[in-house]
């Protein structure tokens, strides 16, 4: 799937905005420039919750159909932004891709675009016209940034090739106090070789209460990208759950539970021998309505792990990890590609740090159904990749229930 991400905007350029502006207009944009590095230049370094819904669209479809749900918290601090999953103790200075590692994405939604289009010197404005905005009298302003002085950039990871490009769009404000509403974003003379024929976005701007202040934020966006086959990749994104961020704090949007509780008592690290086989058993039924990339998990431990006849980790220990990918794909069969990662097992009293090779799933999967049959061969079929500790359920509708046994080797 064709992935696209914003980097930083960094150049800029004369300006030329009253070349195409009247008096009035020009005074308009510069109220609306003035409110909105206002609230850039005092944002405050917080966290939200982001949640992506990631879908995509084929040729001819009349719908789109559900992907998967990416969860991450996602930090803005001193003008960058951070991601980690949900629950992590620190955040990640690396790309995004290095954590979110299959679909399509987007970054630079907290300021970035903003910035780049109002506090730099790279963008030439027109003015739209006066519109009704949900019942509210706006303005909007159409703007254009050419590729040279552009820090947008589309990527293919696929083939391993990007490309910075120009770009266009609209902002919409309100008419009495010029606070920004909405900006839509739509890249321009995309090369050939990205095979991507049209990237957009659509950000829509809410004041959120962080900390002592309120700060300009996308509450909700929505990314959409065509490829060179028709197929549109489609991401709805909303954040949630934001805060003041400092260095110190412990980042956590999840509910302490069992497993929190017995970390916290912990008095021994235990560590087992290569190739030492855990079966994991999910404690709850994972499905695709009610969980998403980068959820934890938990599960039980069904064997004893011995050292030499000493039982050193009961059966009934708990596994903790996270959900790594929980992708639909529709192409000859229904099949749901998941990718589970359990980091750490815990006991009344000790922890053992786990680096795990998935081995089998019991009930086994990754068999269409008219395949099953041994010596009988329906069709040849392209099935879909895995991960590395992925698998594959071919279903209509994902259902693991409750004890859906994962067995893994230690490495």
């Amino acid at each position: 799937m064709i992935s696209r991400l914003w980097l930083l905007w960094l150049i800029a350029m004369p300006p030329l905005a009253a070349q195409s502006l009247q008096q009035e207009d020009i005074l308009r944009l510069a109220r609306i420039k003035s409110a909105i590095k206002k609230h850039l230049e005092g944002m405050p370094n917080f966290t939200c919750l982001q949640t992506v819904e990631r879908y995509q669209r084929f040729p001819n479809a009349k719908t789109e159909s559900l992907i998967d749900v990416l969860r991450l918290e996602v930090a803005y601090v001193t003008g960058r932004e951070m991601y980690a999953w949900p629950g992590s103790t620190q955040f990640e200075d690396t790309e995004l891709r290095e954590i979110v590692t299959t679909g399509a994405f987007s970054t630079g939604a907290f300021a970035l675009h903003a910035r780049a289009i109002f506090l730099g010197d790279g963008t030439t404005f027109r003015f739209g016209g006066e519109e009704d905005f949900d019942g509210k009298p706006v303005l909007r302003f159409d703007y254009d940034t050419a590729q040279f002085r552009s820090g947008y950039q589309i990527r293919n990871p696929r083939k391993g090739i990007g490309a910075v490009v120009a770009y266009h769009g609209s902002i919409w404000a309100q008419r009495d106090n010029y606070e920004l509403l909405r900006i839509s974003v739509e890249a321009d003379d995309i090369p050939d070789e990205i095979e991507i024929v049209k990237a957009t976005d659509r950000l829509e701007y809410q004041f959120v209460r962080i900390g002592s202040r309120d700060a300009l934020l996308p509450r909700d966006s929505e990314v959409q990208i065509t490829d060179n086959r028709g197929r549109m990749s489609i991401n709805k994104t909303r954040l949630s759950r934001c805060k003041q961020y400092s260095g110190e704090s412990t980042l956590s949007f999840e509910d302490v539970g069992e497993a929190g509780e017995a970390a916290s008592k912990l008095t021994r690290v235990l560590t087992f021998e290569p190739y030492t086989e855990l079966e994991l058993a999910l404690d709850v039924e994972l499905n695709h309505e009610g969980f998403a990339v980068g959820d934890a998990i938990q599960a039980l431990l069904r064997n004893d792990i011995k050292e030499g006849k000493t039982v050193i980790a009961p059966k009934g220990s708990i596994a903790r990890g996270r959900i790594l990918r929980l992708e639909h794909q529709v192409g000859d069969y229904s099949t749901y590609n998941i990718t589970l990662q359990f980091d750490e097992l815990l006991g009344a009293d000790w922890r053992a740090p786990l680096k795990l090779r998935l081995t089998r799933t019991d009930p086994p999967t990754g068999t269409p159904p008219d395949m099953r049959t041994p010596g009988r061969i329906v069709r040849s079929v392209t099935l879909p990749d895995t991960q590395p500790n992925g698998f594959l359920v071919f279903s209509k509708k994902l259902k693991l229930s409750r004890g859906f046994t994962t067995i893994w080797q230690t490495q």
